[in-house]
């Protein structure tokens, strides 16, 4: 090789580093400038702690029903305040809460690959609803224990 590929070779090495070199600087200024220099994900245990911490919230007036695939809204008008639990299981998750010993089915989300089936989501002594896949079944039976949402899970 002569002097002039070395130097060629040499000096686009320079510049794909220096581009990398100002490109990743760019991006930290800007992702601290938009989130804030104290933003971290969190960890496994702060994640399971954050989801274990019970919702209570007072519903708005109105019913809403979606006859359509995907996450489902059902609310009772009028309620008092609840505890809302998420229940997640191979089929899909179900939010859930009880008012008065009554359990309701507030929003459904099928896993991919599933589909729900046979809902009834109350207000009730007991909801319930299944997740169905082309060879596999979640049936999901919820009551409530006092104010709590308690599952029952059956797959096949």
């Amino acid at each position: 090789m002569n002097l002039r590929t070395l130097l060629g070779v040499g000096g686009w090495v320079a510049a794909v580093v220096v581009a990398m070199v100002a490109g990743v600087a760019v991006t930290n200024s800007l992702g601290s400038a938009v989130t804030g220099a104290d933003v971290r994900p969190l960890s496994a245990e702060e994640v399971r702690r954050q989801l274990a911490i019970p919702v209570t919230v007072s519903p708005t007036p109105g019913v809403v029903r979606s006859a359509a695939p995907g996450p489902t809204m059902a609310q009772t008008p009028g309620a008092a305040p609840r505890e809302i639990r998420v229940i997640a299981t191979r089929g899909g998750s179900v939010v859930a809460s009880c008012v008065s010993g009554q359990v309701s089915l507030l929003s459904w989300t099928p896993a991919q690959g599933y589909q729900v089936d046979d809902v009834h989501a109350g207000p009730d002594d007991r909801a319930k609803l299944k997740f169905e896949a082309e060879e596999a079944e979640t049936e999901i039976e919820i009551h409530c224990e006092g104010d709590r949402p308690v599952f029952r899970e059956k797959s096949d």
